[in-house]
């Protein structure tokens, strides 16, 4: 088939690789400057094995990229939206990018592809309305809902191997085409009305938020009587009714869906004059997360103000740069309210990127001379960091690990060093009261003098 994809960001590449690897010709298109730097193959974003399917891609001559719209969709089979649809005024989905592409398709007119195929979130009822403006202008194309289910840093596995492939159509040809585009991937595939797709998407994040606020609810409750959130967690997921699966106490979700896609469908209810309580509980708990975090810090502490606190983890996963709605620009804001300064660390997020952080090239880096450290995004180099010299290259040797990432052995070492104090999520923190000794001859050795 030959498809057109509106919005390179993390969707629409995804898709665009992944379409031009199952034998799709592929044309992405996206502003000037964001398909000239993917001309020269420079992503944006970062995504294992991502760069390298692109050039492959590329070579073979299956994916281009292209600034123009009409251009672009001359010709091919169907067109799919991949703009963003961020947050809007109280929690509505902003449609505007998706309203734009809409707008260039019906002065192209005689270019607009059979199907359009809406990859977007978007809120129950978008698809019918936007068929029905395409209609009335004329254009006899269908609108179908094809939500994707990717998480960042695992995208591509996710692509080729999902769990599911949600077809929302009204036709046995729309049916039939995405039959076609799909071929090669083996998943389950339902097929189902608009509205019903439209809601699924919704309602899957809705619900692994949900688990996961489940989760640092019960930490809450494990720490107040002694018990430990990790083993609770690993009991109740083991019933086959509930899974293993986002029950990991922490710092809170994060990232460019939950908490939007949560907003949206809250706004959504509120439109019908439907409460959905469960779901502001959801976002409730969420949002007290870091606050209650820097709360422990604090306590510790006395005074905030000139504390210098190390994070390890800028993005809001593991295997991304992504830093939309993560968890570290809460705690960025917390620590400016309270005079804290911070110098971070992260393995892939650029530095500078931003503004008002110093951000360190190694994370021995980050330690060094800190009154606190906070692991905020579970790297699994992180888990591999020598923790006892860590603690001997800060002023206060106070490791917040708010991934419950360090094993229980790295625990015990670290319970050896002078004046340690450990505070994990959903079990008693764990604190040595020796003297405290700093190792200024490896501070010397991190920094060069």
């Amino acid at each position: 088939m030959k498809l057109t994809i509106i919005g390179t960001g993390y969707v629409g590449l995804v898709a665009a690789v992944c379409f031009a690897k199952l034998g799709h010709y592929v044309t992405a298109v996206d502003r000037e400057h964001i398909i000239q730097d993917l001309r020269e193959n420079k992503l944006a974003i970062w995504e294992p094995t991502l760069q390298e399917m692109l050039e492959t891609c590329r070579s073979d001559g299956r994916l281009f990229f292209e600034t123009d719209v009409a251009h672009a969709s001359k010709g091919a089979d169907a067109l799919m939206i991949a703009v963003g649809t961020p947050a809007g005024v109280s929690g509505r989905t902003d449609l505007s990018q998706v309203d734009h592409v809409i707008a260039q398709l019906k002065q192209a007119e005689d270019v607009c592809p059979p199907f359009i195929i809406m990859k977007s979130t978007v809120p129950v009822g978008t698809c019918d309305e936007l068929e029905a403006d395409l209609h009335a202008a004329g254009l006899r194309t269908e609108v179908v809902f094809n939500p994707e289910f990717l998480r960042q840093g695992s995208a591509i596995n996710d692509f080729m191997n999902p769990d599911r492939i949600v077809f929302g159509c009204r036709s046995h040809l729309a049916k039939a085409a995405l039959h076609q585009l799909y071929r090669g991937i083996n998943a389950p595939i339902q097929v189902c009305d608009r509205r019903s797709a439209e809601l699924i998407k919704y309602a899957s994040n809705a619900f692994l938020a949900m688990k996961i606020s489940f989760a640092n609810m019960i930490a809450d409750v494990c720490e107040d009587y002694g018990a430990d959130n990790r083993q609770v967690m690993q009991g109740v997921g083991a019933d086959r009714r509930i899974g293993p699966h986002f029950l990991q106490a922490g710092i809170g979700y994060g990232g460019s869906c939950f908490s939007k896609d949560l907003q949206s469908l809250l706004a959504s209810g509120n439109a019908i004059g439907r409460s959905l309580p469960l779901l502001e509980a959801t976002a409730q708990i969420n949002e007290e997360r870091i606050p209650q975090l820097l709360e422990k810090l604090i306590s510790i502490w006395g005074n905030p103000r000139g504390k210098r606190l190390g994070v390890l983890g800028i993005s809001f996963k593991p295997h991304t740069n992504d830093i939309r709605d993560a968890p570290f620009l809460t705690l960025l804001r917390l620590c400016y309210l309270y005079g804290i300064e911070v110098q971070t660390y992260d393995p892939v997020v650029q530095p500078a990127t931003i503004e008002g952080v110093c951000q360190m090239d190694t994370a021995y880096e980050a330690a060094a001379g800190a009154h606190a450290i906070i692991i905020m995004t579970e790297w699994p180099q992180f888990a591999e960091l020598d923790w006892v010299l860590m603690a001997q290259l800060m002023y206060q040797p106070i490791l917040l690990d708010g991934r419950n990432v360090l094993s229980e052995e790295v625990i015990s070492r670290l319970m050896a060093v002078e004046n340690v104090i450990y505070i994990p999520v959903g079990r008693p923190m764990e604190q040595t009261t020796l003297t405290l000794k700093r190792d200024t001859s490896t501070l010397r050795h991190i920094y060069g003098t």
